[in-house]
């Protein structure tokens, strides 16, 4: 347990030994600019452990970034910490891409970023080099960020990005969202810190693996041991992983219902460290059988709604919300879900329905609510709306989507 905090702690260190870069143009083939990756890809694998929680801006901190008060952070890509300056109350979503380096024609361009208080990055938004983001401004899923999004207040969505004029409001007390009592304050990092005892569980099997080899080996023959026991035994250590994923998804959460639920609430807790111990623990050993019947078995398990003969793509081997997600029959899904927001802190859940026959391509969202109807098509890389029906027997494309053709 104590190696990941002293590798985190060391990690924090090392990029401060790295030293600091400054605006301005690297070559790319020069030694600064392996210095730099080694800061961005070290920034990363620390965000593996702390994204979200209450210690990654106290890392980022140390590492050099400057964050403000009450900001919450998600995982962030390519980032240069000294080079970024966030606001206080401000939201970062997972997956966003925050101040990378423009590389063109053998050079590396680093520039400041400025996020301002308030502001709300949802997932995958994009933030170059040397771009500013005003107070309270909201960026919508796969959204660049660009001299547009100066204005204060306001919501962008889309590549490129138009204004939003309509954001809803959450309408909940702030104890909840911003200001906690000390007993949900507690309550969080007591969830938080439990991350540092997921490694326990694969170190017990691995020690089990060996002992229960050691003990077969001084009562069956060597040709037993490594034709019959060696292999169950392997077997064995593939499949637990996944069944106590599925047991502690219906211990923490049981059946998952659409809603709402503020950010410093319990259960936003219980559900965050599931979504960390299903990537640690079975992540691995269910990409080995991605695109099987397997993996529909076990996402069926999970509470995804699976009709028959449903094709996915890959990336099902971990899925944020799987109660959320309805395919029906004869359906191929090789898209990204997203069945839930964050926006203003609270952690909003519906359903995300492809209905039979049906087809989303590949890294085509769908965000919670969206509704693709049957034998549709949604190209690659297109957004489905929150809330957005899509029409049967259409081809949709776009961010957002929008019908080109029928089928």
């Amino acid at each position: 347990m104590l190696a990941v905090p002293a590798t985190l702690a060391f990690e924090a260190i090392a990029l401060r030994l790295l030293g600091r870069f400054e605006p301005g143009v690297l070559s790319r083939f020069g030694l600064e600019y392996v210095r730099l990756r080694l800061k961005t890809e070290t920034l990363e694998s620390a965000g593996r452990w702390l994204c979200g929680t209450l210690l990654w801006p106290v890392w980022l901190r140390a590492a050099g970034m400057r964050v403000g008060k009450t900001s919450e952070v998600g995982t962030i890509t390519d980032t240069v910490p000294e080079l970024v300056d966030i606001g206080r109350e401000s939201f970062f979503a997972d997956g966003i891409y925050l101040a990378g380096p423009r590389i063109a024609r053998g050079t590396v361009t680093l520039a400041p970023v400025r996020i301002g208080n308030g502001s709300f990055l949802g997932n995958f938004a994009i933030v170059g080099c040397g771009e500013t983001v005003a107070d309270g401004v909201l960026l919508g899923v796969c959204t660049v960020a660009n001299e547009h999004t100066a204005v204060r207040g306001t919501s962008w969505f889309g590549h490129p990005p138009f204004q939003l004029h309509t954001r809803e409001a959450s309408g909940v007390d702030r104890t909840l969202t911003f200001e906690p009592t000390w007993l949900r304050y507690v309550n969080r990092v007591s969830w938080e810190l439990l991350r540092f005892t997921v490694p326990l569980f694969p170190v017990a099997l691995l020690l089990a693996w060996f002992g229960v080899l050691d003990n077969a080996a001084e009562h069956v023959s060597l040709v037993v041991l490594l034709l019959i026991v060696v292999p169950a035994l392997e077997l064995a250590l593939l499949a637990l992983p996944p069944l106590v994923v599925i047991a502690l998804k219906w211990l923490l959460l049981g059946r998952v219902k659409p809603g709402t639920h503020p950010l410093w609430s319990c259960w936003v807790s219980r559900w965050d460290f599931l979504y960390v111990a299903w990537d640690f623990w079975a992540r691995a050993p269910l990409s080995a059988i991605d695109g099987t019947l397997l993996l529909n078995a076990f996402l069926r398990a999970m509470g995804v709604r699976l009709g028959r003969r449903v094709v996915l793509g890959p990336g099902f081997e971990q899925v944020a919300d799987p109660d959320m997600l309805d395919f029906g029959d004869d359906s191929t899904v090789t898209m990204l879900s997203q069945a839930h927001t964050f926006e203003d802190r609270v952690l909003k859940l519906d359903r995300v329905t492809v209905r039979a026959k049906a087809t989303v391509g590949r890294a085509a969202l769908l965000l919670y609510g969206a509704d693709v109807g049957e034998n549709t098509y949604v190209a690659p890389q297109s957004v489905v709306m929150k809330g957005e029906r899509l029409s049967p027997n259409r081809v949709y494309v776009g961010r957002p989507t929008r019908p080109v053709q029928s089928l």
